[in-house]
């Protein structure tokens, strides 16, 4: 999976080095910044991720925010929230924001095993799934 790109957003730089470490030794590549802000700003000029990996406890721009904003501009990346405070958001806002998954920390890594394996899946349903048929 190294020509895949994984975008991984948290203020926390020990969980974005630790996401980064396990992401990149199951063989993927990884990015990682510190906002929400930022995070938009590189995906405005980089097309080639595939997936983000977000903390929903994030300054200035909460995760449930900042994946609608990647839903709507970029529809086709897949966005998998991380939290170590499932008590502060309810499963159908998550929802409704449009996250592919949603998981809790600490940071594991069976976790990230399972969000690249969601990702695998994904990919390959819409490379497989005819987009018209004739």
């Amino acid at each position: 999976m190294d020509d895949l790109k994984i975008l991984i957003v948290d203020d926390q730089i020990t969980h974005l080095k630790l996401n980064k470490t396990i992401v990149e030794k199951l063989g993927w590549h990884a990015d990682t910044v510190d906002s929400a802000e930022e995070a938009l700003l590189i995906l405005e000029w980089h097309h080639d991720y595939c997936a983000i990996i977000t903390d929903l406890k994030i300054p200035w721009m909460n995760g449930i925010d900042f994946c609608k904003i990647v839903k709507r501009k970029y529809p086709q990346i897949l966005v998998y929230a991380l939290t170590g405070n499932p008590d502060l958001f309810n499963y159908r806002e998550l929802n409704s924001a449009g996250f592919d998954g949603f998981y809790f920390k600490p940071i594991r890594i069976e976790i990230i095993k399972n969000i690249l394996i969601g990702i695998e899946e994904t990919l390959t349903d819409n490379l497989s799934t005819p987009s018209e048929i004739h």
